[in-house]
């Protein structure tokens, strides 16, 4: 049985409130980390999104402002690393601009110099493939040619703008 759709399809014309009903959408948290001119730098997301098996593909959208994305674009490899509930503090620290995200943050560089967060639950390393402007964000689209994975198993959860667990 087919349910019948609201009689109201006008786009939404106020940002705040788009803004809240994509909030109502529970996401993990990422970081996505570079090393430009070989020092290390990231940006905190929560756009990750698996977008091919095969080939192994991921993507993220920083905003076409952020200029640490500015900064990291020049750089050939990234990371994204999945962040766990023990991140809670770190993504707190790190989301605002101009922030030192790998003060007091224990990383490792993987294959090629990209940092990665020693405690990741997962870890993806990548070439970007793909760079679309679309609206005020980039989709970024990059193909993995690494990764690691954490035994942990509780991620950080982003819901109605705050950070929850999964319980």
């Amino acid at each position: 049985m087919a349910l019948a759709a609201p009689a109201n399809h006008a786009p939404p014309r106020d940002p705040h409130s788009f803004r809240e009903a994509l909030g109502r959408f529970a996401t993990g948290v990422a970081f996505v980390t570079a090393a430009p001119d070989d020092e290390p730098t990231g940006l905190i997301v929560n756009s990750l999104a698996s977008v091919s098996l095969d080939p192994p593909l991921v993507s993220f959208c920083p905003s076409r402002s952020s200029l640490t994305w500015c900064r990291m674009r020049r750089a050939s490899r990234f990371g994204v690393n999945v962040l766990g509930r023990q991140h809670e503090r770190f993504a707190r620290r790190a989301t605002p601009p101009g922030t030192d995200r790998f003060a007091r943050l224990d990383w490792e560089p993987g294959h090629g110099g990209v940092p990665l967060p020693t405690d990741a639950l997962a870890s993806f390393e990548f070439e970007t493939v793909a760079e679309h402007p679309t609206g005020d964000h980039w989709i970024i689209v990059g193909g993995v040619d690494n990764l690691r994975i954490s035994p942990a198993k509780d991620p950080l959860i982003f819901f109605a703008g705050a950070f929850h667990a999964v319980q």
